[in-house]
């Protein structure tokens, strides 16, 4: 977390983990992920803010659920949308020096390219004069809201500041501050197809371990990784999905034949078989 190994306010960090992989010889990196705070749904004035709400009906993917009603159609939630401001910005480059080395610019970690810190906004396009902040519930009954876009490290008296210079949030309460986290990762070139490490036999790996970023990619390879190390134990052939069969597919040939050297996401525009993996033909 923020504080590294002496903070007790976040989850200590799996050093043994580390060390155990260290002593494999397998290839170790480092990469940086974050988290915006999350806020209580009382304190926010959602009469300040532009409604998103959800698709409806929702549409399935799958002609399994033609003319049917999708799970959970009757609750779905509306988000809700929020900007930063030139106040926002000022705090967030007023307050670097009180950032940790890997969010500053000094760390070894590559952060995400694609969900970067509100420091890395605000560096990266000083033009800027807002960015979208959507405001998502964590659960139908919970007060807990997300506020997608404002990842960060800073204090928790500077996010207090960053959070109530925006519209509709100037009496928001943190519930949870945010956090940075630089750790180690694995090089997946060392994996086969199967995600099995090529040098550790039955030692298989998924997720942000070996380079991803994104609950989805760690999802989709947790399912073949699981699948592999059950087949392989019962002495039975593994699950090998192709580029041109599914998107899981991709992810995976992406990583084990190319590696990465910043956390990856997954991408339609990365499978050259688009007109094939298309979500009109889900159940071909």
């Amino acid at each position: 977390g923020r504080f590294v190994s002496t903070s007790e306010a976040v989850e200590p960090p799996s050093t043994g983990l580390a060390a155990t992989l260290g002593r494999l010889a397998l290839p170790l990196d480092r990469l940086k992920t974050g988290t915006p705070p999350r806020l209580s749904a009382q304190s926010i004035d959602f009469s300040r803010l532009e409604p998103q709400p959800s698709e409806e009906p929702p549409l399935p993917f799958s002609f399994l659920n033609e003319g049917e009603s999708v799970a959970q159609a009757a609750n779905l939630i509306t988000c809700h949308k929020t900007y930063t401001n030139a106040e926002t910005h000022r705090i967030v480059v007023d307050s670097k020096h009180t950032l940790p080395a890997y969010e500053s610019g000094d760390g070894k970690g590559a952060g995400p390219r694609y969900c970067p810190s509100l420091f890395s906004k605000v560096e990266r396009f000083p033009e800027r004069e807002a960015h979208i902040v959507w405001l998502e519930p964590e659960g139908l009954d919970s007060d807990w809201v997300y506020p997608n876009g404002i990842s960060s490290a800073f204090p928790p008296d500077v996010q207090l500041r960053l959070v109530r210079s925006m519209v509709g949030l100037e009496g928001a309460t943190i519930l949870k501050p945010a956090y940075d986290v630089e750790y180690d990762y694995v090089d997946p070139t060392c994996l086969r197809r199967t995600l099995e490490v090529s040098t550790v036999e039955g030692l298989f790996l998924a997720g942000q371990i070996i380079g991803t970023t994104g609950y989805e990619e760690a999802a989709a390879l947790g399912l073949v990784a699981g699948a592999n190390a059950a087949l392989a134990a019962r002495g039975e052939a593994p699950l090998l999905l192709r580029r041109e069969e599914a998107y899981i597919g991709v992810l995976a040939d992406d990583l084990v034949t190319r590696g990465t050297t910043e956390p990856y996401r997954m991408f339609t525009s990365r499978a050259e078989w688009r007109l094939m993996l298309r979500a009109d033909n889900a159940d071909a």
